[in-house]
Order: C-alpha cells, then structure tokens, then sequence
C-alpha cells in the first residue's frame, strides 16, 4: 500500500468516469444509535464555515485492461449495500447532529459525463475538486465513485468522508472492490462468482459503544491516563520543537512523503529492536524521541498514538472508523539503544490504556484545554496484516488523504513488504520547514545508526 496525499497523486492521464449517488427515491429513517465518539468529534464542524475544507479518505487500485463500466457500477452498489455505514448519513437538528439510514436498495448510482483527455495533472487536479465536493460531512451519503478508463490499465478511485471510514478500512474498500469487480465480470461473462463472506455493520459498532455503562472510573488504566494529562495540564502533547505558529494560529498543510528504509535495512533495524525487547513501532517512536533531544527539545517526547479497535472478529472485515488513542511519554536515554530499551516495554504498557474510551478519560479529567486544533500524533500500520495485503503490489493500491490546514506535526508510518514509509504533514511555515527539514535528515542518520 502506498500512503500518499492528493497533491502528490500521480495518476496516469486518462478517461474519468465517476458515479454520484441519487437519493431521491429513499426516505432515511432516524436512527436511534448516536454518532460515535470519533464521529461526534469529527462533525462537530461542520457547517462552521462554507470554506472548511473537506475531510475525506480515499483508495485507489489498478485493473487490467479498459474499465467495464457496467460490472464497475455494480461493484460499487454492492460495496454500499454490504457495509451498513455507507448506506448512511448525517443531518444538523436543533444543534444535535442525528445518523439517518437509507435503504440501501432505494439509492441509485447516476452516472456523470466522462471527462476525455485528461493528463495527469489535470486527472489529479479534477479528482481533487470532486472528492472535496462528493464528501461533504453532514447530508445524504457521500463519497465519490470513479474509475479512469485506459485500454491497457484503469484505475478505481474512490473516496469517503472521514466519519465512514479509517486507514483500515481503505484495505477493505480495495480489497472487497477488487473481487466484487472482478465477480460481476465472471457472472456477465456466464460463470458463478464466489461470494464474500458478510460484513458486520459499523452502525452496529456504534449501538454497542452508545450502550457501554461500564463504570471505567476503577480501571486500573484510569490513574495512568489521569497522570499523563496532569502532568501537562489537561493539555494534548505537542511535537516538542518549534513549528512558528503562535496557539490558536492554523496554516496551510505541508507535506513531506519518504521512504526511511528499504526491506533489507527494516529487517536489520527489527532484529536490533527485538534484541532490546522492542516493536518496529516501538524503534521508530525511540528514534523520534531521540531526534527531537539531539536537535534541542528535552528528553521526553509525549505523544498519542491511535490503535484500532478491531479486536473482535466481528468487524475484522467491516467499514467503518474504528480506532481509539493511547498516550505515552518516551523518555531518552543516554544514547538511542538505552532509549529504544525503555520505549519498547513503555509502549505495551501504554497499549493497555486503549481499553477505556476516550469520552470516559475525558469525563474524568472535566475536559481538555486545547490551544490547537491538531494534536501531535505517530501512527503505525503494518499493512502487510490487512485485508487483500497480498496483491497491493500488483494492483498498486493507494492510501490517499486531503491536504487542508495544520497547526501541529502528525506522522504515519507504513510498514510493507518494501521496508517503512513515512507520510507526515505539519504547517507550512518557514519555521516548521527548517525544523522538520532537520528534523527528517536527523530521524534517518538515528534511525540508522541502530543497525
């Protein structure tokens, strides 16, 4: 899976296609099950400004050969009606924000004019303006359905707002979208597709956290959750060096995309991590601690690190944004081997905390004091574990995220069986460059002085 960002897609130039979805015929019924936390959190917003920018997640996987419009529209239907989040949506009602269900058999899939001729830049930029306006977060379901048609390779794209999906499932979009493409040109074609095994609804997910009553107040993760947050003042962790905004300032998004090692040096740096009783994960969030010391920040790196939630088979093959946050303080040691010795148990303890959701944390401490609108977040993905890993090389499955504003530093890191890649985004200020540009040169040279 490669983890990109919209500004730095490079589509081959081609014929788009796209299909919308016509709610017209359908008449959502109220459901009683909230928005979940993240969604709540999410669509908070929205409405706020007319020019906020959109939210959206989006997949991309090539086929061989011309696009068959027809078996490719029935995919796409059968995607939305088998994932119980995308055949819903969000409404504003007297300041409260309601889930509306549509029957799924009642939506309808129009498709738009083809745009011919279009090369790569132009194929990017029009993707862009249509994502930011197919995924809208409040109104009937939004997401963009498309398909760049070449005679001898296409690409699917497609894209949803943020409240319908996470990282994870980008891997079951493309996954579930492949072989139910490639179903509908075996059943056009006279032969019996084999049929994907059911997929449990997130609305349901989001039924069962809404009706959560256990008391977490006890949890023996609850005094580390409320120590982390009194030790920086009921204030989420910021990346520890300077980034040139004053709190409250936001700036344009950065973006900085690289490969930090190749399979054969990420199977070195694990064995080195193993020997000290540490993760990959563990070994990168070491590094990063180490790098911001060795560039002048103090020897403890706080942060958040989202997990997913997954953890029944239930919804292993389920849509839908399931994931909570963890903090942990990394505390650097007298070089990056003592660091990465303390991170590695520091950081399955942290794991545990992921058992108590965050609406409770914040219960507990009366609410954050945030002076951004970002936090300081490492995420880690080992995508060689999710759904269809398998064939992300051959298909050239993508990971694609909007660029927006940003008023802090957040990294992805992407494990494949390529090595690790490292998407980042951070304010595009003069300041943030010279010290994420340090910060990056710095990360590598660590990073590889622990083989």
């Amino acid at each position: 899976m490669r983890v990109t960002t919209i500004d730095r897609f490079t589509p081959t130039g081609g014929t788009l296609h796209t299909w919308s979805v016509n709610s017209s015929d359908s008449t959502p019924v109220v459901s009683a099950v909230p928005p979940s936390f993240n969604q709540s959190f999410h669509l908070s917003t929205a409405g706020e400004s007319s020019d906020a920018p959109s939210t959206w997640l989006a997949a991309s996987f090539d086929i061989d050969g011309s696009v068959d419009l027809k078996a490719m529209e029935q995919a796409y239907a059968m995607l939305i009606a088998r994932h119980g989040t995308l055949h819903s949506g969000f409404t504003r009602e007297n300041g409260a924000i309601v889930r509306r269900l549509h029957d799924p058999a009642t939506l309808r899939l129009d498709a738009g004019p083809p745009v011919v001729g279009l090369d790569s830049d132009g194929l990017r930029a029009h993707l862009w303006d249509a994502l930011n306006a197919s995924c809208p977060m409040l109104g009937p379901p939004s997401y963009l359905l498309a398909a760049v048609d070449r005679t001898d390779r296409s690409t699917i794209i497609c894209g949803f707002d943020h409240a319908h999906v996470d990282a994870y499932s980008m891997a079951i979009v493309i996954d579930d979208l492949h072989q139910l493409y490639e179903g509908c040109l075996a059943e056009s074609g006279g032969f019996c597709p084999r049929r994907l095994p059911q997929a449990s609804s997130f609305v349901d997910y989001c039924a069962a956290e809404a009706d959560d009553d256990r008391d977490y107040r006890t949890h023996p993760a609850m005094a580390r959750w409320l120590e982390f947050f009194e030790r920086h003042r009921n204030t989420p962790p910021s990346f520890p060096l300077d980034l040139g905004l004053a709190p409250g300032e936001q700036a344009p998004q950065a973006v900085d995309l690289r490969q930090v090692l190749d399979r054969t040096g990420l199977e070195a740096f694990e064995r080195v991590c193993r020997d000290h009783g540490a993760s990959v994960f563990a070994g990168f969030l070491a590094a990063m601690a180490q790098t911001a010391h060795n560039l002048g920040a103090g020897r403890e790196m706080s942060v958040l690190f989202p997990m997913h939630t997954r953890r029944s088979r239930l919804w292993h093959n389920a849509v839908g944004w399931f994931t909570t946050n963890a903090p942990l303080t990394v505390h650097c040691g007298d070089d990056v081997l003592d660091t990465l010795a303390a991170t590695g148990p520091a950081l399955r303890s942290a794991v545990a905390l992921g058992e108590i959701p965050v609406p409770h944390v914040l219960e507990a401490i009366g609410g954050l004091t945030c002076s951004r609108n970002d936090i300081f977040m490492v995420s880690y993905i080992d995508y060689r574990r999710l759904p269809g890993a398998a064939a992300h090389a051959e298909i050239d499955a993508h990971h694609i995220s909007n660029v927006t504003t940003a008023d802090d530093a957040q990294f992805w890191i992407s494990r494949t069986d390529d090595g690790v890649a490292l998407r980042s985004r951070y304010p595009d200020t003069p300041t943030a460059h010279t010290q994420l540009d340090a910060f990056f040169a710095e990360l590598e040279y660590v990073v590889r002085s622990i083989i």
